[in-house]
């Protein structure tokens, strides 16, 4: 009865698919009908949108063809019958780089069913899987949104012997997806970030893949004595396969809390915006602009652009040359951080300055199995020096002193002469699981270090004379990413330098916050019904042993110190919907 019901199973199968339009489909003819095998799933792109139109390429080890067909509308494809064995299934398409899942073992009367995701050649993460720079959660609030409920599964189930991944979201059609985000974050010690802060994200991904995030930030400064500080940010991402990835964003903050020693309050218009093309399969070029208006006791206007230009001669390596005037935006990707940071300088009027500069950088990388290794050599020029420091002066000692002062955090940025140099750098990158990555860098550049005085401890009347642009040297070694067990995010780090140096190596290419040690967590957590589904615990310090601290006199004799960064520390919780 079996025998009878199965070719008459099979022919309803594939009028079904005939009526439905689910695929174009060039099966191979299997001489034993009770023995096929059967291949299924949806493409996607990596933003999830389904993509119609793709190839999809069932391939021998001989590499000949021995099956094809075509994704629909919503990105389904299916190979009904095919001879049980090992096969590469491949998939390909306009503007997008080939997707591949290789071993793939088709057992006799089963359909495996195979999701496949297909990246656009504009995408960085095509050329490299991971690079040096990618901004860290919880500040990587669009990259969080581009990861929608579209091209994420309902249930995963991975077969250990053929390691083959079952979704059950392989027939459901994406939407377009509306997530949104609230945090309670308390923190001391970082400079624009004290006291309590409630913070709100609401982003929507639509179907096409274009993206759109709003970020507001309401901070409670503990003292009582200023009003509240707040930030917000909002952001466009059009992508389109011709035209590649335009961003735009733009956002303002006010802080009060701060102060030059004349009248408290500073604030900051950004907009930012960063256009992505690609020049056929080897070349891709990344442009983008920062135009900032900051206002003290005066208003300064800055234009920051950079430039970025990558070269695949082949497909493990990439040759890239970059040049940036500003620290904050140097690639498209630097806009996934939506939270600005604030480095603001003065001179001793109390106007601002600007903190800009020149860098220059070529780099090779190349990826050897799956361990990536970076060489580059760099040349950094800074129109000011920007230190930055822990302890208070009153407001009459402030005036005249190059300083701004967050008063409810205890830490100030100090501005001091412009510098420049030369250097190089190198980077191993090794995942130890698919999710998780062992970094260790090694940089040789130039930093402003603090030269010894005769009585030990400079004024900061005496600090400019006191300060030299050396050749310097750091290193580091990193753990990043998620453990997928526990669904925990981290990131751990100690960065060495030599104790009176001041400022970064290779300022360029280092976060603010990495500094001797500091680490990241954030966990979902899991209370039955104690506590509300989506809730995460997030925990970061910078600093933590307090290292690299220099000393430097007040006018009125009391002790400052100055270090690449004070220590800091904030934590709170984040309910994702």
């Amino acid at each position: 009865m079996k025998q009878v019901l199965r070719p008459i199973h099979r022919l309803v199968w594939t009028i079904a698919l005939g009526v439905t339009g689910l695929s174009l489909v060039t099966p191979v003819v299997c001489p034993a009908q009770g023995l096929d095998a059967a291949v299924a799933g949806v493409v996607r792109d990596a933003s999830g949108t389904p993509q119609m139109g793709a190839l999809v390429e069932l391939v021998r080890a001989d590499a000949s063809i021995v099956g094809t067909a075509l994704t629909d509308s919503h990105g389904r494809y299916i190979l009904p019958s095919v001879i049980p064995g090992k096969y590469e299934l491949r998939a390909t398409a306009a503007f997008f780089v080939p997707s591949r899942r290789p071993d793939l073992r088709l057992h006799a009367g089963t359909q495996a069913v195979v999701n496949l995701t297909m990246n656009t050649i504009f995408e960085a993460e095509n050329w490299l899987p991971v690079q040096r720079r990618r901004a860290d959660e919880p500040g990587d609030d669009w990259k969080w949104t581009l990861r929608s409920t579209a091209n994420r599964p309902l249930l995963r189930l991975v077969d250990p012997q053929d390691g083959i991944e079952v979704s059950s979201s392989a027939e459901r059609a994406p939407a377009a997806a509306t997530q949104g985000q609230v945090s309670l974050i308390n923190g001391d010690g970082a400079f624009g970030d004290g006291g309590m802060h409630q913070v709100f994200v609401m982003n929507r991904t639509v179907e096409d893949g274009d993206g759109m995030v709003f970020r507001a930030d309401i901070g409670s400064p503990e003292t009582g004595l200023v009003g509240p500080s707040v930030e917000v940010t909002t952001g466009y991402e059009r992508r389109s396969p011709l035209a590649g990835t335009t961003r735009l964003v733009a956002g303002y903050e006010s802080h009060p809390e701060l102060t030059d020693g004349f009248n408290p309050g500073l604030q900051v218009m950004q907009v930012a915006s960063t256009e992505q093309l690609a020049l056929g399969d080897a070349v891709m070029i990344d442009v983008g602009t920062l135009l900032e208006a900051e206002q003290l006791q005066a208003t300064r206007i800055a234009s920051e652009p950079y430039l970025r230009v990558m070269f695949k001669p082949g497909n493990d390596v990439v040759v890239e040359y970059s040049m940036a005037t500003g620290r904050e935006l140097q690639s498209s990707s630097d806009l996934d951080r939506l939270k600005m940071q604030t480095s603001a300088l003065s001179d001793s009027n109390g106007r601002p300055l600007l903190n800009t500069g020149r860098h220059q950088e070529i780099s090779v990388s190349r990826k050897l199995n799956k361990t990536v290794v970076s060489a580059a050599v760099f040349s950094d020029s800074f129109d000011q020096g920007a230190l930055v420091g822990s302890g208070l002066l009153n407001r009459t000692e402030l005036q005249g002193s190059s300083m701004i002062e967050d008063p409810t955090t205890g830490t100030f940025h100090l501005a001091a002469a412009g510098y420049s140099g030369r250097g190089l750098s190198g980077s191993v990158m090794q995942p130890l699981t698919p999710s998780l990555s062992l970094w260790g860098e090694y940089d040789l550049g130039t930093a402003l270090m603090m030269n010894p005085v005769e009585n030990g401890t400079p004024t900061l009347a005496e600090l400019q004379s006191n300060l030299a642009a050396k050749t310097t040297q750091a290193a580091s070694l990193a753990i990043r990413g998620k453990i997928l067990k526990s669904g925990t995010s981290v990131k751990a780090e100690y960065r060495w330098q030599p104790m009176r140096s001041l400022t970064q190596v290779n300022a360029y290419n280092t976060s603010a916050e990495e500094a001797y040690m500091s680490f990241y967590v954030r966990q979902r957590l899991h209370c039955g019904r104690l506590l509300p589904q989506g809730l995460d615990a997030v925990v970061e310090a910078t600093n933590l042993l307090e290292q690299g601290y220099q000393p430097v006199l007040a006018p009125d004799g009391h002790t400052l110190f100055l270090a690449q960064i004070p220590r800091a520390v904030q934590g709170g919780l984040a309910f994702n919907f």
